[in-house]
């Protein structure tokens, strides 16, 4: 039976579409067209979070029967819009004797149904941006799905912020680079900063307030650190997870080998009620010869694989064979395994199944027949 694992993509050049939407509760729409080209700066949408409902009785103030005696022409103002206190929103008539349906607070028309008016005050304005570069696929009143390419690494963690900036590493020396960058310490430095190791205590935290960076990516964190990297206004990006995990050789080489490029960080906070993931982008631009990454596909001879347990953890390799029978491991449990030839030395083993995940690579032809 074909065994489907989890899939992390950790690829350097691939072709990404991504679809944004307004958070829970607001109301706004588009702010782009599709086929537009966009900038990491760009509202895709916009809108208001509102805090407080009013319902106001139309058809009561404009002195009318039924719902469908509302026409256009009463519309005195565009629907999702906000507005001040005393704005009318809807006349029957003209003139002084005119009846008008009219805000009573500053607050957000939300809607206008069955003969009734739904205002939503205190609203709190919301912006969705585009982060990278790109092309807009598709736009609608609360959608927009954008494309670009380039290297793709999705990870284990994220605080539930995002940013974009320069792609920087620890040791780098962040003081003589700001110092030639002619940037005072209280400036942004525009960087996406690479720690080389877990973060086991808050002074990264302090240093990127210090510094201004505008994101941080770490191969893991302490758990007791949790709570204050999602107070934190930036994003925080753990590859492997909590604990003291080192980076695996494939993400730390991608992130080296993209070293002072522009990179998008969007640090999904993982959550049962959605698929999304915390992930880092570094667009290189759309190429019609790009594909979309291998999802949802099984274990098979050409395969590429991580490993996400001891004792190869974050090591990839191409599967070889796929053992019909289970085969007893070194704890003396009998386990469906795979045999794998790893990345880094070439060395072959068997690794459970359950101890593997694809990373979205196309197959590759296996150097050695099966048994």
């Amino acid at each position: 039976m074909p065994y489907y694992p989890e899939t992390t993509i950790i690829l350097g050049s691939t072709r990404i579409i991504r679809e944004y939407k307004l958070p829970p509760n607001a109301v706004g729409r588009a702010e782009v067209s599709s086929g537009a080209t966009v900038a990491p700066d760009t509202v895709l949408l916009a809108g208001a979070i509102p805090s407080e409902v009013i319902f106001l009785d139309a058809l009561k103030l404009l002195e009318l029967r039924s719902a469908d005696q509302i026409t256009e022409e009463m519309i005195q103002v565009p629907i999702g819009e906000v507005y001040d206190s005393g704005v009318t929103l809807l006349m029957n008539g003209t003139g002084r004797r005119a009846k008008r349906v009219i805000t009573p607070k500053r607050s957000l028309f939300a809607s206008l149904e069955n003969g009734r008016v739904l205002l939503q005050t205190d609203p709190r304005p919301v912006a969705v941006y585009a982060l990278m570069e790109g092309r807009v696929n598709s736009a609608s009143d609360d959608r927009v799905v954008l494309e670009t390419g380039g290297a793709l690494i999705q990870s284990a963690w994220g605080n539930g912020k995002a940013s974009y900036g320069t792609l920087s590493f620890e040791k780098d020396e962040p003081d003589a680079l700001l110092e030639r960058l002619g940037l005072e310490n209280e400036e942004d430095s525009g960087q996406i900063v690479v720690l080389e190791e877990s973060i086991q205590n808050d002074l990264a935290f302090v240093q990127a307030l210090q510094r201004r960076w505008r994101g941080i990516i770490a191969p893991s964190m302490s758990s007791a650190l949790r709570e204050q990297a999602l107070q934190l206004s930036i994003p925080v990006i753990l590859t492997e997870g909590f604990g003291n995990l080192p980076y695996s050789s494939v993400i730390y080489n991608l992130l080296e080998s993209n070293r002072g490029r522009f990179t998008a960080v969007d640090a999904v906070e993982p959550s049962v009620w959605r698929s999304e993931r915390a992930e880092i982008i570094i667009p290189t631009g759309i190429s019609s010869r790009l594909r979309t990454p291998e999802v949802n596909l099984p274990v098979v001879p050409g395969a590429t694989v991580r490993v996400t347990r001891l004792p190869h953890i974050g090591r990839t390799a191409r599967v070889l064979n796929l053992p019909e029978s289970p085969v007893t491991m070194e704890n003396g449990l009998r386990l469906a395994v795979a045999e794998v030839q790893f990345s880094d030395n070439s060395e072959i083993a068997f690794v459970p199944l359950a101890n593997l995940e694809l990373i979205g690579r196309p197959l590759d032809a296996p150097s050695r027949p099966q048994s």
